[in-house]
């Protein structure tokens, strides 16, 4: 694809194109062929993690090995760190090259702290992965074009894997703590005319030049973010050709010649040309397209619940069924913080949502919607994670709807003569599950199975179904009852517990408290000084800044054991085999590894290997 542009002198060879130490990926089966169009597909604009995902850069990446998931030196060669982890050294790799040809170095590291992250325009909240308890940022000390530092006035032992997780506060897909400083400095005031961004904002029909970096800090902007903007140079295996802002039937990506990564025979990488999502709103398209063939390869998205029918259209498709384990639980998550106060004051008794919990048939839900592949659970960290407790995976999961009507009579939730209860205020006891799940999926069904046991106990529940860029607005504002969604992160439960600390709000249990604790720009309220979810901020708190480890994970388990007792996340089936289906000729897509948001799905597949053998 690129042989042209070089022999045209539009490209330099690749040896120029490589830095001096490239990271090298071991393919997983062989070494693979040049070329292809890898066809997938997306729900639009909102979707935005699912290309993401396939081309996530940061300094430090997760990497699957004999000895299990370890964490390994990416954009830099290595780190290092001192004893009471205040102090981090990168070393980037010696000329990686934006996808422009421009040299990635300290110049864009320095660039995203003092004229993004400490812009309080662009960035109203300093991240808080790399802050202080106290909010104070960190601070990046320059060393040499290669090299920089961060400090931090209490320890920040979990760096490393808040960065191989989220990048820490940089701009989605990564780099790490950088962004493209010759490209965007002319979007920013201090670079450039006022009135010309004002200009540009206005024909993009954004309110304010600010937007172009994104809305409160979230770096998805018209230009800042590379899934909307051809333009914005970037790090990553691909880059992005035609935008869903642009057409969102179809999005195209196609490969970065300037991608710094190789193979071990010394290939630059990615193999696959060029990557398509054509748009889809309905999960029985999605399955026929890839029952069909028409999709090459793609996990997300594809239904557990389709097992059946994937597995018989295998032959007559052309595609195999490969099995990940999913470090994710099935959920619903009654809001403490729900808008009505008479509501949210029910939901946040412990014995009202244990009778939610009891009331559910986990193993009804998993033999008539899974198919049995899943395993009747509450949320928790799966087998496997650090955190794993055998006994909180039974806790309060075992349906017994007798119990269940026997707590809600406890709380004086008296039966009405049409079997429905009432509130403590004398109306009628409603909740309302709301989901962004298509018609034809396995969780909207799930949501109408939890509806239709609530209303048996006298909880009478009916199920909403939302667009998710709605659904994701309701729970940021906490304007939600009861929401869906899969409470997944459970692996490596310390790089990413916002599940559990009510941070991560499309998981809706306390989002309110959740946005107050992290500060968020959403709307927030302070919980109680002796709500219980006191504990569980205060022992994060400690566990951030504990650079004992053993020390360390006993403070984590008090958050873990906190949620076992209550439980504010009510899980229903979990643990599925993570379906990847790929088309016979897709190569080098490895099986049985776990799935998890936390480990980035795709980046512990290494996409940039992925090829066609014919």
């Amino acid at each position: 694809m690129l042989a042209d542009l070089v022999k045209a002198g539009k490209l330099p060879p690749v040896a120029q194109r490589l830095p001096q130490n490239p990271r090298v990926i071991k393919p997983v089966e062989k070494i693979g062929k040049y070329g292809g169009t890898w066809r997938r597909a997306y729900k639009g604009v909102s979707d935005r993690w699912g290309p993401t995902k396939l081309m996530e850069e940061r300094m430090i990446q997760w990497d699957w090995t004999d000895q299990g998931i370890k964490l390994a030196p990416n954009l830099c060669e290595k780190w290092e760190q001192n004893a009471n982890a205040t102090e981090f050294t990168f070393y980037i790799r010696k000329g990686i090259k934006w996808s422009d040809g421009e040299e990635f170095n300290t110049d864009d590291v320095k660039f995203w702290y003092e004229d993004v992250a400490l812009n309080k325009t662009l960035t109203p909240t300093f991240p808080n992965q790399v802050a202080d308890p106290d909010g104070t940022p960190g601070k990046i000390t320059i060393i040499d074009k290669y090299t920089f530092k961060w400090t931090f006035g209490k320890p920040k032992p979990l760096l490393p894997i808040f960065d191989a997780k989220t990048a820490a506060g940089g701009p989605p897909a990564g780099p790490s703590w950088a962004y493209p400083e010759h490209y965007m400095k002319q979007f920013l005031p201090k670079y450039a005319k006022q009135e010309d961004l004002d200009a540009l904002a206005k024909k993009l029909n954004l309110p304010s030049w600010d937007q172009l970096w994104g809305d409160k800090g979230n770096q998805e902007g018209n230009i800042a973010f590379w899934f909307k903007n051809p333009d914005r140079p970037v790090i990553t295996a691909w880059k992005i050709k035609v935008t869903p802002l642009q057409n969102q039937s179809q999005i195209v990506m196609e490969r970065n010649p300037y991608f710094w990564k190789v193979d071990p025979e010394g290939n630059q990488l990615p193999y696959i040309d060029t990557i398509t999502h054509d748009f889809f709103d309905n999960q029985e398209v999605f399955n026929l397209w890839l029952v069909s063939g028409k999709i090459d390869m793609q996990y997300r998205h594809v239904d557990s619940g389709a097992y059946t029918l994937y597995k018989e259209n295998e032959q007559k498709g052309g595609y195999r069924v490969i099995k990940w384990r999913s470090a994710s639980v099935e959920a619903v998550f009654p809001n403490i913080n729900a808008p009505d106060p008479v509501l949210a004051k029910l939901i946040d008794t412990p014995k009202f949502r244990q009778a939610l919990s009891i009331a559910i048939n986990r193993k009804e839900l998993n033999d008539l919607l899974f198919n049995g592949l899943y395993k009747p659970m509450q949320v928790c960290p799966v087998a496997g994670s650090p955190n794993y407790d055998p006994e909180f995976e039974k806790k309060w999961a075992e349906y017994d709807p007798t119990t269940a009507n026997k707590l809600l009579d406890e709380l004086g939730l008296t039966k009405q003569p049409d079997g429905t209860r009432k509130r403590p205020d004398g109306k009628t006891l409603e909740l309302t599950i709301m989901t962004s799940d298509t018609p034809g999926s396995a969780g909207l069904d799930m949501c109408q199975q939890v509806a239709a046991k609530w209303t048996a106990i006298g909880v009478k529940t009916a199920v909403k179904q939302v667009e998710r860029s709605l659904y994701q607005t309701n729970v940021d504002q906490g304007e939600i009852e009861v929401g869906r969604w899969g409470a997944d992160r459970q692996s490596i439960v310390m790089a990413d517990p916002g599940r559990y600390l009510g941070t991560t709000t499309d998981g809706p249990w306390a989002p309110l408290y959740g946005n107050w604790y992290s500060k968020s720009p959403n709307k927030k309220l302070e919980p109680p000084a002796d709500h219980p979810v006191r504990k569980i901020y205060a022992a994060w708190d400690q566990t951030q800044v504990e650079p004992d480890e053993t020390k360390r994970n006993a403070t984590f388990k008090i958050i873990i054991d906190t949620h076992k007792e209550q439980p504010w996340m009510i899980g229903t089936c979990g643990e599925a085999p993570a379906l990847w289906i790929a088309k016979n000729n897709f190569r080098n897509v490895p099986a049985d590894r776990i799935n998890d948001d936390t480990l980035r799905d795709y980046g512990l597949a290494m996409p940039c290997q992925f090829y066609f053998e014919s």
